[in-house]
């Protein structure tokens, strides 16, 4: 737990863990230890009468690690479900890619299709059917040898959006099985991709209601392990 109050709770979600059951796990997921954790403070009891079941308000891949935030009530979800889609609370990420995007910062503007079969998204440089936008800004922090530490802000939230993006740059993340370089991660011996949400603040710029009180806040995991690792 990054921070949590009455009204929400921000957790630093593990690599591999999933947030809601899929086809692959259905018990062990980051919503229901939530509620269980809930259940426990005995904040929540599924059977209370018109109980509110706590809910993620984002959600980050698998093998992605980092802030994810959930809502105690129904109110706390309208609102930070309102503030996400009006790009109200900044998220930055932290990526280790295999190569140096030139130029060293930057923002990219793309298209991504998506497809449910492959669980996969295509980049495309001109509107497609079905395409949606994808706006990613980074900045390249530090290089060694042929990796580099990025910061990444998402100016639109799409599926694999930096993967894919970073990939189509000819900088793919390390480890990233689906967009990256198989013999590259091999060697380093990584089978999940380097790349955590590590940091977010409320903006709102605008009114938030019931959580005024977190405007211009900013919450950060304390450590990112694949950061420490290859950037000390």
């Amino acid at each position: 737990i990054v921070y949590e109050d009455e009204n929400l709770m921000l957790l630093n979600k593990r690599p591999g863990l999933v947030v809601h059951a899929d086809e692959t796990e259905k018990v062990n997921t980051l919503i229901n230890h939530i509620q269980a954790y809930l259940y426990q403070k005995r904040e929540w009891n599924p059977r209370w009468e018109n109980a509110f079941t706590p809910a993620l308000c984002n959600r980050i891949d698998r093998n992605t690690g980092g802030i994810v935030i959930a809502a105690k009530n129904a109110e706390t979800l309208r609102i930070i479900n309102e503030k996400i889609r009006d790009r109200e609370i900044d998220k930055r990420y932290l990526c280790i890619t295999v190569g140096t995007p030139r130029p060293p910062q930057g923002e990219v503007s793309c298209f991504l299709l998506k497809d449910g079969k492959k669980k996969q998204v295509a980049v495309y440089h001109r509107p497609v059917p079905g395409g949606k936008t994808a706006v990613t800004r980074y900045r390249t922090l530090e290089t060694r040898g042929e990796l580099s530490l990025l910061e990444v802000e998402l100016l639109t939230g799409r599926t694999h959006q930096i993967r894919a993006t970073m990939a189509d740059l000819g900088c793919p993340l390390l480890g990233d099985g689906k967009y990256g370089d198989g013999q590259v991660n091999r060697r380093y011996g990584e089978t999940r991709q380097a790349l955590y949400s590590y940091r977010l603040t409320f903006d709102f710029p605008t009114d938030a209601g019931l959580l005024n009180y977190l405007r211009g806040r900013s919450f950060q995991v304390e450590s990112v392990p694949f950061r420490e690792k290859y950037f000390g």
